[in-house]
């Protein structure tokens, strides 16, 4: 790091001689003025130039030598030359060159001679010790500063910084004298001899100081006291200098650039920028913080301006770590403040995001239930616990209003008053809950303990009020504004709660009055259908036995009259025999239904292969089929599987779809009977390694389709419901109970199915979709036939 000559010319400007400085390079960083003059140049017209331009020939040589030498002689190189001034004139001017003297500089000194002084020799010699004396007090300022600034803790610097200066100047006292007004100050720091008294935390005041003593501090001056008792400043601190023996002093301004404060200071008159300015505002020149002193104690001491330099550079440097640790500071509380924010908004929040935990649990556990006790007991449980209260209530007004009874309750500290009733007019702040729409906390007593605080929210909604749930605490207690946002939010979800759980309780009754009801009309149809079934039945045997009469009559009577009686009888009796089977029919539709409904008979099943059932079952079609002009056509595919299902519940479901595609169909049309499969392509492992796929159906489908009726969409799902009737579907007069298909779908969800109809383009199918059983057996058997094939 190149050395910094700039410090020294305040000595060297002092010279008679002149003194010029030329670096490593050989350019001349610096000169005073008497070699200013000796040279006939301004500083300006030195400083920066090479030595070879502004240098006799001769005296740079000499330069050249000393430096490539420097390392081997500490002897100064000197020599006489012959300096030529603009009018001509000559001057002979001795010179002396000393590389050694400051680190990477050298020195050059010129006097002309015959000057008044010492001869040169003994000058440049003076000179030289003078540097020597100089560099070292740079170097233990150096050192001083840099233990200085080691720390950011205002204790040890000024610690530090006394103990180095007592160290370095060789006094008895060194100290840090505070000031904390206008005209007084504190001592905070010292190092002293033990031999004298120490004077830390001394407060000191003297009225002189505020005037011309301040302002000469200001200045940025040093002050040399080579006898105490003859200074005319002293002033009230004769006493002082007494006590503690001081003979000598000498004293450094410790200025700052801005005011700082002091952690223990106010801003009015704990300031020591007071006198300066005005403490909100920043001044314009620097603020006198305190200073440092140093006392020779033993014998009176002729302060050297060196030492005064050195304990100004000392003040300044410990101003400087003073500001640094003070900012230092600054920034550190600024930091805990903003760490202190941070925890608190923290705080907050994991406070918030309890709340709202615990808000969002009591709402789960009050809509999980539609029972309004289950509802309002684990509310004023879930409250009394969370909220760490007393006891939690709900109670409900009377219908007339005039009474309030405490209905449920969670008591935790205090004896249980469930079913406590009281009068609204002893009460006011039920009424005042219930018209504010609000809560209301007031200091009541408890009906079996002292006085305690009551948090009274309504339980209400757009409907009306339903209760007033109230928390009871202890009298001196402060409910937070999340303590009573839960209260507000608990209570508007269990508004929600009572409302969902009686609008579902009336649901239920109705439910229930309907299933009653529905019951009521199914055990009246079961009744009449059982006694209507024994009349019938000898109905229809008396119908037969009067056919067989009449037959036999027909055979045997040859009377004209009884002929012609037998005759017009005969239609009667087939009206009434083709009635009675329907009203049979009928009977027997509904018992098979509630047969069917009740799911109490197992189903029988077995495998069968409709291929072979099929024209069984179309058998009883084909006459009334072949007598409307009806074209009947069975599809059954060559592949077709068994299947597993129970045999009388689908022959019946097809013998439905049968009848009623006979009955709608037009004279001319069709009706077919199609089966299909989905198939679908699953992987089988092959004996000797790899997979195959295999098409294995999963479904199959029994579809009756018949043409020249089209139900319409919005009909589609009705005509499953019983005793339903499409109207004006009937052209042909047909009637019916309406039972038919009804009863084919709830017999194909009892055997794993489902029937569907669509309809479109004049046509209607119905759709038996049925699950293949087997579905494993049938893909080993495929696996084995295309094995065996192979």
């Amino acid at each position: 790091m190149p050395f910094d000559v700039q410090p020294f010319w305040a000595l060297f400007d002092e010279s008679l001689d002149g003194v010029v400085a030329i670096d490593a390079t050989g350019c001349v960083v610096g000169c005073n003025a008497s070699a200013c003059g000796l040279l006939g140049r301004s500083r300006e017209m030195l400083v920066g130039q090479p030595a070879a331009n502004v240098l006799p020939a001769s005296l740079c040589l000499d330069l050249q030598r000393s430096q490539a030498s420097r390392q081997a002689s500490t002897e100064p190189l000197q020599g006489k030359l012959d300096l030529f001034a603009e009018d001509g004139t000559a001057r002979q001017v001795a010179y002396g060159i000393a590389s050694h003297a400051l680190p990477d500089l050298s020195l050059v000194t010129l006097r002309e001679v015959g000057h008044a002084g010492a001869n040169f020799p003994e000058n440049c010699q003076q000179i030289e010790e003078l540097l020597r004396q100089q560099a070292q007090r740079e170097r233990v300022l150096r050192d001083i500063t840099q233990r200085i600034r080691q720390s950011l803790s205002v204790e040890t610097i000024l610690s530090t910084a006394v103990e180095e200066v007592r160290r370095v100047l060789r006094v008895d006292r060194a100290l840090i004298f505070r000031l904390i007004s206008a005209e007084a100050g504190v001592v905070i720091q010292e190092s002293v001899n033990p031999a004298y008294p120490p004077t830390l935390e001394m407060k000191l005041e003297d009225r002189c100081f505020g005037g011309s003593c301040r302002a000469f501090y200001q200045q940025h001056k040093t002050r040399l006291v080579p006898d105490v008792y003859q200074d005319a400043w002293a002033g009230c601190l004769a006493d002082y200098m007494q006590q503690f023996r001081v003979k000598s002093k000498m004293v450094a301004a410790i200025l700052q650039r801005r005011s700082l404060q002091s952690p223990d200071q106010t801003t009015n008159g704990g300031n020591a920028a007071e006198g300066v300015g005005d403490a909100g505002n920043v001044p314009e020149m620097p603020m006198l913080w305190g200073l440092l002193i140093v006392h020779s104690c033993e014998t009176h001491r002729q302060w050297q301006t060196s030492e005064a330099d050195l304990l100004q550079h000392i003040a300044d440097q410990l101003a400087i770590a003073l500001q640094q640790a003070e900012l230092y500071n600054q920034v550190r509380q600024l930091n805990l403040n903003l760490e202190d924010k941070v925890q608190q908004r923290t705080a907050e929040l994991e406070r918030s995001l309890n709340y709202e935990a615990m808000l969002r649990r009591i709402s789960d556990r009050l809509r999980d239930s539609l029972d309004e006790h289950q509802i309002l007991q684990t509310a004023v449980q879930e409250l009394a616990e969370q909220l760490h209260l007393s006891s939690c209530e709900v109670g409900f007004f009377s219908d007339d209003d005039k009474t309030y009874q405490i209905a449920y309750e969670f008591p935790i500290h205090l004896p249980p008053v469930r079913g406590l009733e009281f009068r609204c007019e002893d009460h006011h702040d039920l009424q005042a809950c219930i018209d504010a729409q609000s809560y209301t906390h007031i200091c009541g007593q408890h009906p079996l303990a002292d006085w305690v605080g009551l948090f009274r929210c309504p339980i209400a909604d757009e409907q009306g009020n339903l209760g007033i749930l109230t928390l009871v605490c202890p009298a001196e207690r402060v409910f937070t504004e999340q303590d009573i946002r839960l209260a507000e939010q608990v209570a508007i979800q269990c508004a929600i709660a009572i409302r969902q759980a009686r609008l579902f309780q009336a649901a239920q009754a109705q439910v229930a009055e309907l299933e009653r009801l529905n019951q009521l009309k199914d055990d009246f149809l079961n009744t009449v259908s059982h006694e209507l079934r024994t009349p019938l039945s000898n109905i229809s045997m008396a119908t037969q036995m009067l056919e067989i009469t009449l037959r036999d009559m027909t055979n045997s009577v040859t009377e004209p009259l009884a002929v012609q009686l037998l005759q017009h009888a005969a239609p009667f009796v087939q009206i009434l025999k083709e009635e009675s089977l329907r009203e049979t029919s009928l009977i027997n539709d509904l018992l098979e239904l509630a047969r069917v409904d009740s799911e109490t008979e197992p189903l029988l099943w077995t495998t069968v292969n409709l291929r072979d059932i099929l024209p069984h079952i179309a058998e009883p079609f084909l006459q009334y089929v072949h007598n409307q002009q009806q074209h009947l056509e069975i599809q059954v595919p060559n592949d077709l599987k068994p299947l597993t299902t129970d045999l009388s519940y689908l022959e019946r479901i097809l013998s439905e779809l049968l009848h009623n595609a006979c009955k709608y169909t037009p004279a001319g049309g069709e009706i077919q009977v199609r089966i299909e499969q989905d198939i679908e392509d699953i992987k089988a492992e092959q004996t000797g390694g790899g997979a195959e796929a295999i098409s294995v159906p999963r479904q199959l489908r029994i579809c009756v389709t018949n043409t020249g009726v089209e139900i319409p969409a919005e009909e589609r799902d009705r005509i499953f419901e019983k005793f339903y009737r499409i109207p004006n579907n009937d052209p042909w007069k047909y009637g019916g109970t309406g039972l038919g298909l009804a009863l084919a779908r709830k017999l194909a969800v009892l055997i794993g199915g489902q029937l569907s109809v669509k309809s479109a383009s004049g046509q209607t199918t119905f759709v038996l979709a049925l699950p293949l059983a087997g579905q494993p057996h049938d893909v080993i058997t495929a696996i084995r036939d295309t094995h065996a094939n192979a």
